[in-house]
Order: C-alpha cells, then sequence, then structure tokens
C-alpha cells in the first residue's frame, strides 16, 4: 500500500544555475510538515507504506522541462506535473490566487472572475488526477492539499474509483454568504469536487461549518454528526488543526549554527527588548496595520522609545504582480515615515528586512525576540505563532495573535487581539512588553503542552487513520446488496421463521410503511383492517407488536390506546408499555422551540402548503404538498438556517420523507428499538420502515433480524416490499389471516 501526496508544488524547487541543474528542498509549510512526519514515521513504513510518493509541479515550465529532471525527480519519489507557461498563469496567478485566495479569505474587492482562469483550472486539475492515476493501484491512499486542487478528487474517483482519498484546505473556508459571490456553477463543481474525497478536513470547527452550510445551500445535501450523504457514501468532515515539529523548534537554541546567530543577533540588539513578526508579502496579513499599530504604541507610551525595537521581515512574494508590488511600497513608506519621526541617531524604531532570511537566523529571532507580533487579517492557520511558542525553551516571551488567525482556537493563552482595533493591538504590546516572567511562563506553558502534544506528526497520522476508515465504510458501503424483494419463497421462509420462535419482536414504523402518506398528518388515521391486523398479530402468544412513530402520545394513544401493543412517541422520546404506562426515555430541554418555531414559520409563509408540527420534545415542518422543486429548496435553506441558530448546541436536524425535524440529539428510533430488544431478549424480530428516520432503527438491531424497507431509496435494511400493500399482507400471513 502507498501513500501519495499531491500539492501543488512538489517540496523540491528546481533551479537553473549556470547551465547546471540544482534541487533544493523547498521551505513551506507544507513540505516541513510532510517531511518531518516521514522522517518520523521511517518514510511511511512506521504506519504500512511499502512507498510514500509526491506528485506536483516542480517548478519549471514544461518547456524549459527535460527528461534529465524528471528522471531525477522520479528516482526521489517526486512525480512531477508538467504545467506550460500559459497554465502557470491562468491556473496558479489566475483561479487559484485571483479568484480562491481571495474569495477564501474574504477579500472580495480583490476577487477576479474570469472565464479562462476556471477553464485553466479545471484541465490543470485532470492534469494532476491523471498523473496520480498513472502511479496508484486500488487501496492506496491519495492525500490531496489545499485550494489548488479542488476539483481532483472528484476527477481522480471517476479514474480509479477503489482509491482512499483524503482532502485537507490549508486556507480558510468562507461564509456561505461570501462563497456565494463565486459563479453558481463553478461553486457546486468545487464542492462536488471536494465532496468525492472519502475525507475533508479544515483547520478549525468554523471552518469546518462554514463548508457544511455551503454544502447545505447549495447543494440540498444532508450533513449530520459531521457526516455528508453523497449518494451511496459517506463523507467525512472534521477539523484537524496542523501542528509543527516541536522538537525541532524547542531545541533550536542548542544547535551551534542558531546559537552562533543567537549571539550575533544580540549584540547588535542589545539593551533592547525585541517584537518581532514574519509574513510573505500578501494583503491577508496586515503588516500595515501592524506597522500603524506600533506607531501608536510608541506615541501613547513614549517611555519605550530608545528601549523597544520592532523588528519586522516581509518575505517577497508574488514578484511582478502589481498589486503586491504596490503594497511593497507602501510598507516601505510607512516604515521609512516611522524611523524618520520617531527615530533617534542611536536608535531606529523598525528594523525592516525585505527578504527571506536563512532558517537559522530565523530561529534565532524566535529565542530571542520578547514578543511576537502574528496579527494576520485573516489566516487560516499561522504556523509562525506556533513555532514562536515552540522555540521559548527559557519559558520565556509573550505571543500577540490575532483573532482571525487559526491558531488562536488552539494558543489559547496568547494575547487575543483584532487586528483591525489599532489601539488594543497598540494595548496589547504595552501589556506584553510589561508582563512578570512568571505570567509569561505560566502561558507559555500551557501553550507548549497543547502543542507537543498534538504536534505534525500526530496531525498527519489522524488524518491518514480518519482517511483509511472513512474509505473501509464507503467500501463496505458500495458492496453492500441491495435489498432483497420479500417474494413467495422469502414471506414463506420468514412465517415459518415467527412461528418456530419462542419471543418475538414486531417493530413498525407506522406513516408510510402501515399506512399511505397523506398530504396532511391528521389525514393518516389507521383503517379498520390495519387495527384489526395489529389487534391479530397482538394476540400471537408470546408477540411483542410495537408502533414505532415520529407521532406525539396523544395521536397514539387516541387509536392504538386499546390495543395491547407497545407505542413509541416521537421517533423514540417516549415509549408506551403494554399495560398503558408511558416513560420518557431521555430528559430534555425544549426552551430552544421558540426560537425553531420562529424560523419554520417564516419558511411556511414563504412556502405555499406546508406547515408545522409541534411535539413535546421536537417540531417538525412538512412539506408533502408542496411543489417539488420549491419544497428541496426550502427544505435545504430551512436546515442551514437551523444548524446556524443551533450551532454546537445538542439537537439534531433530521430531514426525513418530506419532513425537516428537530429534536434532542440521541433520540431516534435505534435507541428504542434497543431498549426494546433488551427488555423482551426475543429470538425473533422484524422491523420494517419507509424513510431515514427508520435507518436508525435498521442499524441498531441484531444482523439476523428481517429488516424491511417499505417503499424506493438507499437502506441498510436486508429487504424491500414496493408499500404498505405488500407489508400488510406479509403481517396477515404472520397473525394466520
Amino acid at each position: 500500500m502507498k501513500l501519495i501526496v499531491v500539492s501543488n508544488r512538489l517540496p523540491i524547487t528546481v533551479v537553473y544555475r549556470d547551465g547546471k541543474v540544482e534541487f533544493r528542498e523547498a521551505v513551506g509549510g507544507l513540505a516541513t510538515a510532510i517531511n518531518s512526519f516521514l522522517r518520523a514515521t521511517e518514510g511511511g513504513r512506521g504506519l504500512g507504506f511499502t512507498k510514500v510518493l509526491w506528485v506536483g509541479w516542480s517548478g519549471v515550465k514544461a518547456e524549459l522541462e527535460t527528461d534529465e529532471v524528471e528522471s531525477e525527480l522520479r528516482e526521489r519519489g517526486l512525480i512531477p506535473v508538467s504545467l506550460s507557461a500559459e497554465e502557470v498563469e491562468l491556473f496558479y496567478e489566475g483561479f487559484c490566487n485571483s479568484t480562491l485566495w481571495p474569495l477564501f479569505h474574504g477579500f472580495t474587492v480583490y476577487t477576479v472572475f474570469e472565464r479562462r482562469f476556471w477553464d485553466t483550472y479545471v484541465r490543470v486539475n485532470k492534469k494532476y488526477a491523471e498523473a496520480v492515476a498513472s502511479i496508484a493501484k486500488p487501496g492506496d491512499i491519495v492525500w490531496i492539499h489545499d485550494y489548488h486542487l479542488m476539483l481532483m478528487p472528484a476527477f481522480l474517483r471517476q479514474l480509479l474509483p477503489d482509491l482512499a482519498v483524503g482532502f485537507f484546505l490549508h486556507i480558510p473556508f468562507p461564509p456561505a454568504e461570501i462563497y456565494q459571490l463565486m459563479p453558481p456553477t463553478w461553486r457546486n463543481t468545487l464542492l462536488e469536487g471536494v465532496l468525492a474525497a472519502d475525507l475533508v478536513g479544515f483547520h478549525t470547527y468554523e471552518y469546518v461549518s462554514n463548508f457544511l452550510r455551503a454544502v447545505a445551500k447549495f447543494l440540498g445535501y444532508r450533513a449530520e454528526s459531521g457526516i455528508v450523504r453523497v449518494g451511496r457514501r459517506r463523507v467525512r468532515v472534521g477539523a484537524y488543526p496542523i501542528g509543527i515539529d516541536y522538537a525541532f523548534f524547542h531545541d533550536s537554541s542548542q544547535r551551534a549554527e542558531v546559537a552562533a546567530e543567537i549571539d550575533k543577533l544580540r549584540q547588535r540588539l542589545r539593551g533592547l527588548k525585541i517584537v518581532f513578526s514574519i509574513d510573505r508579502l500578501d494583503y491577508t496579513k496586515g503588516v500595515l496595520n501592524r506597522l500603524k499599530a506600533w506607531e501608536r504604541f510608541l506615541k501613547e507610551h513614549p517611555q519605550w522609545r530608545g528601549r523597544a525595537v520592532f523588528v519586522l521581515v516581509v518575505v517577497p512574494s508574488r514578484v511582478g504582480v502589481p498589486q503586491y508590488e504596490a503594497m511593497k511600497r507602501e510598507i516601505e513608506r510607512e516604515v521609512g515615515r516611522i524611523n524618520g519621526e520617531l527615530g533617534e541617531v542611536d536608535w531606529t524604531p523598525v528594523v525592516y528586512i525585505s527578504r527571506f532570511i536563512p532558517t537559522p537566523t530565523l530561529l534565532a529571532l524566535y529565542n530571542i525576540a520578547d514578543v511576537a507580533l502574528i496579527t494576520p487579517l485573516r489566516d487560516g492557520m499561522n504556523l509562525v505563532a506556533k513555532e514562536y511558542v515552540a522555540s521559548r525553551r527559557n519559558c520565556t516571551g509573550v505571543l500577540i495573535l490575532s483573532e482571525t488567525a487559526g491558531a488562536s482556537h488552539e494558543l489559547l493563552e496568547a494575547l487575543i487581539v483584532n487586528p483591525n482595533d489599532e489601539s488594543s493591538v497598540a494595548e496589547a504590546i504595552a501589556r506584553a512588553l510589561e508582563m512578570d516572567l512568571q505570567e509569561q511562563c505560566r502561558r507559555i506553558k500551557a501553550m507548549q503542552k497543547r502543542l507537543s502534544q498534538h504536534d505534525v506528526v500526530k496531525w498527519a497520522a489522524e488524518l491518514i487513520h480518519a482517511t483509511a476508515l472513512a474509505y473501509a465504510e464507503n467500501r463496505e458501503a458500495a458492496y453492500t446488496k441491495t435489498p432483497t424483494p420479500v417474494d413467495e419463497n422469502t414471506a414463506a421462509e420468514i412465517a415459518a421463521k415467527f412461528r418456530a420462535s419462542s419471543r418475538r419482536l414486531l417493530l413498525l414504523d407506522y406513516d408510510g410503511t402501515l399506512v399511505p402518506h397523506y398530504p396532511y398528518a391528521y389525514q393518516a388515521v389507521p383503517d379498520p383492517e390495519l387495527l384489526g391486523i395489529l389487534k391479530a398479530l397482538s394476540n400471537v402468544p408470546n408477540t411483542s407488536v410495537v408502533v414505532v412513530s415520529g407521532r406525539n402520545k396523544e395521536f397514539l394513544e387516541s387509536w392504538f390506546g386499546d390495543l395491547p401493543v407497545y407505542l413509541v412517541a416521537e421517533h423514540g422520546a417516549f415509549i408506551r408499555d403494554v399495560d398503558k404506562n408511558w416513560t420518557q426515555l431521555f430528559p430534555f430541554d425544549v426552551s430552544w422551540k421558540t426560537a425553531v418555531r420562529k424560523v419554520m414559520e417564516d419558511v411556511v409563509a414563504a412556502t405555499p402548503g406546508s406547515y408545522i408540527e409541534e411535539k413535546e420534545s421536537a417540531i417538525a415542518w412538512h412539506y408533502r404538498n408542496v411543489e417539488p422543486e420549491l419544497g428541496e429548496t426550502m427544505a435545504a435553506r430551512l436546515i442551514e438556517a437551523l444548524e446556524s441558530l443551533l450551532g454546537g448546541a445538542d439537537f439534531s436536524v433530521i430531514r426525513g420523507s418530506k419532513v425537516v425535524e428537530v429534536r434532542p440529539a440521541g433520540v431516534n428510533k435505534g435507541a428504542a428499538a434497543k431498549l426494546l430488544l433488551e427488555k423482551i431478549a426475543p429470538d425473533f424480530v422484524l422491523a420494517a420502515g419507509d424513510d431515514a428516520t427508520d435507518e436508525d432503527m435498521f442499524k441498531a438491531l441484531p444482523e439476523e433480524t428481517y429488516t424491511i424497507k417499505v417503499g424506493a431509496g438507499e437502506t441498510t435494511a436486508r429487504y424491500n416490499l414496493p408499500s404498505y400493500r405488500e407489508l400488510r399482507e406479509l403481517l396477515k400471513r404472520l397473525a394466520n389471516f
């Protein structure tokens, strides 16, 4: 089994110098993270991989690529994807960095929507999929990274269906309202592309929530407990915050080359408190905001002039792009102005470095900086913040971190600020410089403990393991047999087993199973034939009949109260035994119902023919007699609104057959079925149902149970009957009608 890592760029940069080819190790966050993971797992062998391959662009345009370069890369386990100069411009600089990057970071004013960008993005994603398909075999794990390759899972799935595919997005996923700005065909195709993976990972739960909302809003797919159902497939979606090579940074000061740099920098910055930041040149990083906050700090706290210095490193990015060149000029202008207005002969307020700095120098700055000022306007994670904290071996230092960086969800002991609040950032700098050593150490130790326990190796291993599990689940689902129609032979077998058993349990859903679906719930009353069947079955010795329904207690009691049967109301919230005693299965809070009802009332007003059904434990919106297309559209919108309203509350939003229901989490027909199974201990069990709410019941029962899906649709049931009529005929047979 191979692990195939796929990213836009290979972890090596190919450079032509004096007619010779040089291969330099890339220093990007992903390359560093994966290489650390591979070192820790002996090239993946520690996890059972026979080989690890990496697919990506070499950085050399197709026009200049040679067979020699390709051969050398392949010998290193690196599979190059050939991109022409035009493809690099339209795919990478175009759709990736002029459309997806600004839109996903919320910079809509910089977002460009051009058809030629999109067309090239589609074509290049196909190229990457074809490159992987040429080396992959069934059962291999393919790990696809980032926004450059959002369509690739779908293309790969078409070429090789039997692969374990994981996708990880390293940048934020935007709120649905921002994502909606993208042309409809593009945005839907991107979502479908990502959902072709078995596992989809993000850095934070906020990004997970944004993605799931977009999926519900634009595709109408149901998401429950982090799982999106796409046909027969179940796509797992979760938060997996990336870690760092903790030991590498924590022990950095012990290395000779770093120690030498530390001594040099301390000599040059002798007597000064050091505030430090490093970023790529990008509008998402908030460098200008940071400079203004530093200036404000010096003006409002003049006692620090001559005593503190801001070391600002800005690494060039996308050279030649006018927008970035203009930003660079503005940063230089602001640095010059601040140094000119506030500087002294023997003191410069801002030490500005606009170039790549060697790793030993960066590590030295991490070790000597008293404060790290990390305040991006928007950032998927930000590993610099983690690297700084890990490097503080002497247990000193203060991290000031933007609340809009993914890392703020983990580094809770940092001084968290809003990067647009200049005053609060300035005050945070003052507080950081004045913080006593004991508090610094308390904060640093707490963050270091977290980082050491969730390092990059654990991150990668968890994602790969989760991808393998998700793939196994989908593979099992793919090979699950379709339910067997209940023909004469099967009906005879069921009847024979029923008669031969000593204790029997029949679990029968009501609407759509024992009676047809009606436009309005109040119309679905049991007819004399059904009441006769249930009475006859309950009179069979040692036979327990259970009517399982989403209906409330009052409805079930009014129609079945005189029968010696069990009644399960509101999908398992309440159970009535044969002695007519009701029991509440779970304690639940219903204070949320007022807010949910208001949302549903708004949807009813916009959807003629729909209505609300309120129960003791739940509240449901029915749309069976609504025009189909309108009903499904409004159902998707309602689910999105409810999931946003309820947030992380302990409730489930369930989409059944022409109904959307909100009920307490854990309340389902499966839980009720298990309880009855334990109580009755039958040796014959038959369960019948028609919609998604009955699947919980089917899954909770033993494998030998006669589970019957009534009607069409995906199911885990073993058998199938076309409608309630055929089920009634089978029940008559059991009752010897």
